[in-house]
Formats: C-alpha cells, sequence, structure tokens
C-alpha cells in the first residue's frame, strides 16, 4: 500500500514539475518586449463616413393600390485636423445628396411628367484657423470661414403638383451660395464639442446671372432671387451680424453616432426688406404698364408693407445620427430645421396658386445601406 502511495506522490511531483518547466520554456520563447520611446509626433488627424442609401418598391397587378417608386440618397462627412503648439485648423466637410423616383420612369404621363426629383442637396465646408490662448487648449481666437451651396439643379413642384402651373427653376449648381466670414472664439473643451461665437461676422449670399432654357427652346426661366432675398437685377448681397455655432459629434452608444450642429446668426445692417408676399405681387405685376397696375406696385414699395427685419434671426439647426449595423451596413436618421428671414418659401392657396412667404422649413430623412467609417 505505502508503495503505491509513494508511486502516485511520485507521478503527481512529475507532472507539476513538467508543467512548470513547460510553462518556463513557453516564457522564455516570447519575443522580448523593449521599452521603445516613440518619439514622432503626429500633427494632423483625420476622421470621416461615407455611404450610400437604397430604398425600393416594387407593385405588380397589387388590388391594394401603391405606386412604385426608387430612392438613392449618398452621405459623406470629415474632419481633418492640424495643430502645432498655439496653431489650430479644423476642417470639415459635409455632403448629402439623393433623390426619388415614383411611377414609371420611362413612360411619362401627363400628370407623372417629372418621376425623379431632387429631395437633398447639400455641399457645407467648413474651415477654423485659430490660436490657442491658454494652458489647458479650450480657447482658441479664430477666424471661421463656412461655405453651403447645392450641387445640382432644384425645382419647386407644389404648384406643378396642383395642376396650376409647370415646375419652376429656383436653384442651379453653385447657386444660391451662402458664405460666412467671421472672427471670434471658438471653446473647445473636449474633443466632440466646442462653441464658436463672434461678434463680427459677414453673410454673403450669392447667384449667377444664367437665363436657363426648356428642353422644348420655347419657354426660358429665369431664377426668382427675390425667394432668397436678393433682388432680380443683383446677384449678391451682403449682411453683418453676430454668429453662434455648436457643435457636437460623438458615439453616445457603442454602435451609435450622433452628430448636431446649431447655428444662429443675428443680423445688424439690413434695416428693411420687401415681405414675400408683397414681392410675390409685384413680380405679378411686373410688365404690366397699365396706370392701375403702375400705381399698385408704387404703392407697395411706397408704404407699410415692409417689415423690420432686425429683430429677425437666422437659425439653422442639423442633425444626423448614424446606426452601426456591421462594418459596412448602417442607418442614419437626419433631419435639419431651418428659418431664414431672407428667403420665400412657397405656400399654397385653396385654388392651387401659390404664392412666396417666410416660413420655417424642415427636412427629415431616414435610410440604410452601405457606409464605411474611417479615423
Amino acid at each position: 500500500m505505502k508503495k503505491h502511495l509513494l508511486f502516485a506522490i511520485t507521478i503527481l511531483c512529475s507532472v507539476l514539475v513538467f508543467g512548470q518547466a513547460k510553462n518556463e520554456l513557453k516564457d522564455a520563447l516570447k519575443p522580448t518586449e523593449l521599452a521603445i520611446n516613440d518619439t514622432a509626433v503626429h500633427y494632423w488627424k483625420k476622421s470621416g463616413f461615407i455611404g450610400v442609401n437604397f430604398g425600393q418598391v416594387a407593385l405588380v397587378n397589387w388590388a391594394g393600390g401603391g405606386q412604385n417608386s426608387i430612392s438613392i440618397q449618398a452621405n459623406a462627412n470629415g474632419t481633418l485636423t492640424y495643430q502645432k503648439k498655439h496653431f489650430l485648423w479644423d476642417n470639415q466637410l459635409n455632403f448629402s445628396l439623393g433623390g426619388i423616383a415614383q411611377g414609371r420612369l420611362r413612360q411619362h404621363s401627363a400628370n407623372n411628367k417629372y418621376p425623379f426629383r431632387k429631395n437633398v442637396d447639400l455641399l457645407q465646408i467648413t474651415t477654423r484657423a485659430g490660436y490657442i490662448i491658454d494652458t489647458k487648449k479650450h480657447w482658441t481666437a479664430t477666424f471661421l470661414a463656412d461655405l453651403k451651396t447645392s450641387l445640382l439643379r432644384g425645382y419647386d413642384y407644389s404648384g406643378y403638383d396642383a395642376g396650376a402651373s409647370d415646375r419652376q427653376v429656383v436653384a442651379t449648381p453653385l447657386s444660391p451660395s451662402y458664405l460666412l466670414l467671421s472672427l471670434g472664439i471658438n471653446y473647445k473643451p473636449v474633443s466632440y464639442f466646442s462653441v464658436f461665437l463672434s461678434p463680427a461676422t459677414a453673410k454673403l449670399t450669392m447667384m449667377n446671372n444664367n437665363t436657363l432654357r426648356d428642353k422644348d427652346d420655347t419657354t426660358h426661366f429665369r431664377v426668382d432671387r427675390t425667394r432668397y432675398g436678393l433682388n432680380n437685377d443683383v446677384t449678391f448681397r451682403a449682411s453683418v451680424g453676430a454668429y453662434l455655432r455648436v457643435d457636437f459629434q460623438k458615439d453616445i452608444w457603442k454602435h451609435i453616432n450622433l452628430k448636431t450642429s446649431l447655428e444662429v446668426f443675428q443680423n445688424y445692417t439690413d434695416k428693411h426688406m420687401l415681405d414675400g408676399i408683397v414681392q410675390s405681387e409685384i413680380k405679378a405685376l411686373d410688365g404690366n404698364t397699365s396706370p392701375e397696375a403702375i400705381a399698385r406696385v408704387q404703392d407697395l414699395q411706397a408704404n407699410h408693407l415692409y417689415y423690420d427685419n432686425r429683430p429677425n434671426t437666422y437659425v439653422n439647426w442639423a442633425t444626423n445620427i448614424t446606426f452601426t449595423v456591421n462594418k459596412f451596413i448602417t442607418a442614419s436618421l437626419e433631419t435639419q430645421l431651418l428659418y431664414d428671414h431672407t428667403a420665400a418659401v412657397p405656400h399654397l392657396n385653396p385654388d392651387g396658386t401659390t404664392y412666396l412667404g417666410r416660413g420655417t422649413q424642415f427636412r427629415e430623412a431616414f435610410t440604410l445601406g452601405f457606409g464605411y467609417k474611417f479615423k
């Protein structure tokens, strides 16, 4: 019995010793880890997202009714930052372009003459260059330039859908364009949040001078610039005011990124401007040389039908929530709330006609598609 017990203890000790020797041998064969002092300094940082989203509905002999549709939208945003000592240069890009087609695309009908319509078109480039003025690197004296524009021709279909008129050209490539030039203070306590405030900002509205021609070469369209606060005989308008911008972008959950930007511009210089409804009535009387029409235009221009626009404020709040399903599949929810006292938006009358007036603009889109995020 003692021999058996001694034999078992010997075997157990051999196993333990062999295991320990195996572990020591494995550790000895591991590559030697050296403490490396990485002295390389990286001044540039970049991140971004690129995505293409699709939507489609097809109906064949569908008794419940409905309509075929195809939608597509491309989105991209990116940041590129350079920082060296007290100098900081930050650049941001936002891009969205998409449209939707309803009904039969190849066989246009009288009530579906334009099946494909653009529903989003935005190109925004923001650059900030500044000098860091505190030791914690939170406050920066900054010069900001921001450009917003569109890439394709845009149309107003409100009159066409009501059966009152054909579609109207309201925008052309890069027209209108909005440029902000601002000098102020930027506060950025963390990498994902910043506030920019400027008491002196120039806002420029620019449009080209093209005359657009319809496909049948019989009707000429000219973009109605009164929609954007310009007279039809000018292509440029400048105003000065105070500007506030708040930016936030962060992964609020593991696979959800929130990006939101709020812009507020308070005008100093523009004291008076024709109301959009008055602009529309004057335009309707354009070319009418009757004494009554001339007197009506003079009355509209000379009397109290102007409004003082100094209390009005430009507000642009854009939000994008990106949901990452996996490495290449993403979904996004995008909203934009816009109020511009210089812009006239179309309103529909009960008889189907339209008129221009001030109003709050809102846009929302939910998409699912392919995307890639780099950092």
